[in-house]
């Protein structure tokens, strides 16, 4: 029991500190990206066309 315990604090002290420096350098790397990848311009917005204005009333 007690060796379970040690595993879970050991765990919890080199895995916090790991999680979030993997998240600090996952976060420059996605940056890079978007700064390497523009955003194209979309254009003019879609034009949605419901059924009840292509079909008539009685359709």
């Amino acid at each position: 029991m007690t060796g379970a315990i040690i595993w879970a604090v050991v765990a919890l002290v080199v895995g916090a500190p790991f999680v979030l420096i993997w998240w600090k350098i996952a976060d420059r790397w996605a940056d890079d990206e978007h700064k390497r990848f523009k955003v194209k311009d979309p254009g003019p917005a879609p034009t949605v066309v419901k059924r009840s204005d292509v079909e008539g009333p009685g359709e």
